[in-house]
């Protein structure tokens, strides 16, 4: 998995006239396939009268990276991938947008509804926004009370993150985030530390 990667910062819609045609171009960050269908059936819903409802989303980094764009009736080419490659030319995963179009009349030809569509999906992410979600491991690690403090202190040394410790009968146990890159640097001084008393689970892994 990636350390991080870039997404887009909210969920927004703006508007682009081109020519007599409106574009309603609607953005958000999307975490699995399932949350992009149901953004652009919502999006298909509310515009149901509308032209064409364009979608392109990304997910994922790499060669593991799922991209998927569809044009709706527009010609082959023209509207759905240019709309992909605005979410990959701004380096953006997790991301969708549909772009909502109203006809008014004047044809754009192919050269011109490639714009039309890739400046609104451009537009739409300069108005959301991007920021970067790094990767995670949560921990739980378990102690003796006599091992808390040392464990704690631990965590801060490597700038993990506490969330919050929950306290049994013989100890505690303390949910943990921490940049994979420092998993082993902790794991290695709470051996040291500890004497190996301890117990570490990485309970998952996730972007935040």
């Amino acid at each position: 998995m990636e350390e991080y990667f870039y997404t887009a910062a909210s969920r927004i819609e703006v508007i682009n006239k081109v020519k007599d045609s409106k574009f309603f171009a609607s953005i958000a960050p999307i975490n699995n396939e399932e949350d992009a269908n149901d953004f652009v059936s919502n999006i298909k819903n509310k515009y149901h009268d509308a032209s064409h409802n364009v979608s392109a989303y990304k997910l994922g980094t790499g060669d593991q990276a799922i991209k998927y764009s569809n044009d709706d009736g527009e010609p082959a080419g023209s509207s759905g991938p240019p709309v992909l490659q605005a979410i990959e030319g701004e380096g953006l995963s997790n991301t969708v947008i549909v772009v909502t179009r109203y006809f008014g009349g004047t044809k754009l030809g192919i050269g011109g509804l490639i714009r039309a569509y890739g400046n609104s999906a451009k537009l739409a992410i300069k108005e959301a926004g991007i920021k970067k979600l790094e990767l995670f491991d949560k921990l739980i690690i378990s102690g003796t009370y006599q091992l808390i403090g040392t464990i704690l202190g631990q965590i801060e040394a490597v700038g993990g993150q506490i969330l919050s410790t929950d306290y049994k009968n013989d100890g505690g146990d303390i949910n943990v985030l921490i940049r994979p890159v420092n998993y082993q640097t902790l794991e290695k001084k709470l051996i040291e530390h500890t004497g190996n008393k301890v117990d570490i689970r990485v309970v998952e892994r996730v972007y935040l």
